[in-house]
């Protein structure tokens, strides 16, 4: 089971080692619902859908339709000076105009697209472990909507959003943050790196186990 009722809040948590150019970012700096490709992005997804649960439907199956890529690489060049980065956390306005995303760009990109319909209380990037054979750290949505609920994005095969988390034993749950607050399970640790692959048991798994909701 996972759920963010486990977790405590803490502090806004600074991390340097997946940006472009080193610099110190707050965790929370990564969930952009106010950037305005991010609002033009969602008007033009969710255009004319009256239903706010086929709006959130669409809005993932656009995340989730994006390529898939264990690792981001990137390479940028100031007056001169070049920077390398290996495994790079995209702003979710970069990650629209990047050819693929891992799961952390996807599920901050996804997060804050549901930003435009869901207050801080109900969206979250979950940071997790993936609880088979030893698997890296992964990132997820994370929403509390009718129910709550974990929106996988890795994987195209996948038929449902609406994943339940109390039926998701996979998944690890180490920390939750949005652009509002950050918490965390006390006594975890998120294995690195992040990037669960893009596997065919992950697809069969949450498709005959957890997507009972929607098709």
């Amino acid at each position: 089971m996972l759920t963010i009722d486990s977790s405590i809040p803490c502090d806004d948590q600074p991390v340097n080692q997946a940006t472009l150019i080193g610099e110190n970012r707050y965790l929370t700096s990564w969930i952009t619902p106010n950037n305005l490709e991010i609002q033009q992005m969602y008007k033009e997804l969710t255009q004319g859908i009256a239903d706010q649960r086929e709006r959130i439907i669409t809005l993932w199956n656009f995340v989730k339709d994006i390529p898939y890529t264990k690792f981001v690489k990137s390479r940028i060049q100031i007056d001169g000076k070049r920077f390398y980065q290996n495994d790079t956390w995209l702003d979710p306005a970069q990650a629209l105009i990047a050819g693929r995303l891992n799961c952390f760009n996807k599920s901050a990109l996804l997060t804050s697209l549901l930003r435009q319909e869901l207050s801080p209380d109900q969206v979250f990037v979950c940071l997790t472990n993936v609880n088979v054979d030893g698997i890296d750290g992964h990132a997820v949505s994370y929403i509390r909507f009718e129910d709550d609920y974990i929106l996988e994005t890795t994987n195209p095969g996948i038929k449902n959003p609406f994943m339940p988390a109390s039926a998701a034993d996979i998944y690890g749950a180490v920390a939750w943050f949005n652009d509002k607050q950050v918490s965390y399970v006390p006594g975890t640790r998120l294995r690195e790196p992040l990037g669960l692959c893009c596997i065919g048991w992950l697809e069969q798994y949450i498709n005959e186990r957890l997507c009972t909701e929607y098709i």
